[in-house]
């Protein structure tokens, strides 16, 4: 342990298995979250106990009136980590497959219309003339390409 730093060794594996624990039994949130982190890992959660701790005793000892921080509890450091993973395991998956679809759609629609929509490897898109094969509009974000093709778009 390094003074005023925790590491936990294997974190991301460790909240992923909790994670996957606790979705396969629909218990998935912040107060289960916490309390199986304790359950299944207390070496763990008493370094950031001990951490604490260290850091409180650290604050109040702090007599000449320099500004620091107040030490953060295990539990809001836990709190953190699960909103922290529930973005990037739970709800950035679900946007990212959302906007697959919502492409895909507009794939549909520009297709009936001569165009092609391939994406490119910046991760934007290119809009291509079937016929021509000329790229008409390159290098385009997802809402761009939203506003360019939607539905109204071409009805109008």
């Amino acid at each position: 342990m390094a003074y005023g730093r925790v590491y936990i060794d294997n974190l991301r594996n460790k909240v992923t298995s909790i994670f996957k624990a606790l979705t396969s039994e629909n218990l998935l949130n912040e107060d289960n979250f916490i309390k199986e982190f304790k359950r299944i890992y207390p070496k763990d959660y008493n370094l950031l106990q001990y951490e604490w701790e260290f850091k409180i005793h650290e604050f109040k000892k702090n007599r000449k009136g320099n500004p620091k921080p107040h030490p953060i509890r295990p539990e809001k450091i836990l709190s953190n980590i699960y909103r922290n993973y529930y973005f990037k395991l739970i709800k950035n998956p679900a946007i990212q497959t959302r906007k697959e679809k919502s492409v895909n759609a507009i794939r549909r629609i520009v297709g009936m219309h001569g165009y092609r929509i391939k994406k490119n490897p910046l991760g934007k898109y290119d809009v291509i003339k079937k016929s021509t094969k000329e790229v008409i509009y390159p290098n385009i974000t997802y809402g761009k390409l939203k506003e360019l093709f939607s539905q109204k778009a071409f009805k109008n």
